[in-house]
């Protein structure tokens, strides 16, 4: 089994260094097979300067690209598309320049995949200052997502009522905390950046949900998400400008979806 890291860059930051070399560090501490993709998002071109010492290691599963198109919308969370001709990996893993990530993250991922079912494997992160530090998790859950059952899933996080009425478009979903089976996007299609900008990730996270593919879900927190004034969800016109016109799109998607289906 073999996991294709795609780790999007999009504006320079000092932190980008460490977090590839960390990533490196996991991945063979948990001993899995692995290509490391940095694709830059048609961000700044002198990020390649920052990671040039690891791109000129012996370490030859690392792979360097700067697309002309900007796949994930100003997002790290689209990134991947662009990247998908690269991948040669049987499990996709997709998250932004500066997320750190822990041995036990991957092994526990490569223990879930041996389940032929299980098409995802989510788990909880921890918030971090720019240095590591003020650790938290991102996530208290009172309740554990199951998605060994995805229908119930998808009926609860969108509040799906008696008369198959959609009331909320919200999530337990952490999209740098997730792995997918690279075989997904023949089977329910790719994620849809032109629909729903950067928030593609959870697009495609309801529709494994809706189409009824198994995943799991690890409450524990494996990974960390960097917080700093460079990080996209810091940007303070985001929840106007993105997320509400986002939700607001894959409600109206998925009402008329579920319609459907209840008449099938």
């Amino acid at each position: 089994m073999k996991i294709s890291i795609i780790q999007n860059l999009y504006k320079r930051n000092p932190y980008v260094h460490e977090s590839v070399r960390y990533n490196l560090v996991a991945l063979k501490d948990a001993g899995v097979d692995y290509q490391y993709i940095l694709f830059n998002d048609k961000g700044d071109k002198e990020i390649y300067d920052d990671v040039k010492d690891i791109l000129e290691s012996e370490d030859d599963k690392i792979i360097y690209h700067y697309s002309d198109i900007n796949y994930g919308k100003g997002k790290g969370t689209g990134g991947w598309l662009g990247a998908l001709p690269l991948v040669d990996g049987d499990i996709i893993h997709n998250f932004g320049q500066d997320d750190v990530f822990v041995a036990d993250f991957y092994i526990k991922a490569v223990e879930t995949f041996k389940d032929e079912e299980m098409m995802f494997y989510s788990c909880n992160g921890i918030l971090t200052d720019e240095k590591l530090n003020q650790q938290y998790p991102m996530i208290e859950l009172d309740y554990v997502p199951n998605y060994s059952h995805p229908l119930e899933e998808f009926k609860f996080w969108f509040g799906v009522t008696e008369d198959g009425t959609i009331t909320r478009t919200n999530n337990g979903l952490l999209a740098p905390g997730t792995l997918y089976r690279t075989k997904l996007h023949e089977l329910i299609g790719e994620p849809a950046p032109a629909d729903f900008g950067g928030a593609c990730d959870f697009e495609y996270w309801s529709r494994i949900l809706f189409y009824e593919y198994k995943g799991y879900y690890e409450p524990k927190p494996y990974w960390l998400y960097r917080v700093s004034e460079l990080s996209t969800s810091q940007q303070k016109d985001d929840f106007k400008l993105n997320v509400e016109p986002n939700q607001r799109k894959i409600k109206e998607k998925y009402s008329l979806l579920w319609k459907e289906k209840m008449q099938s």
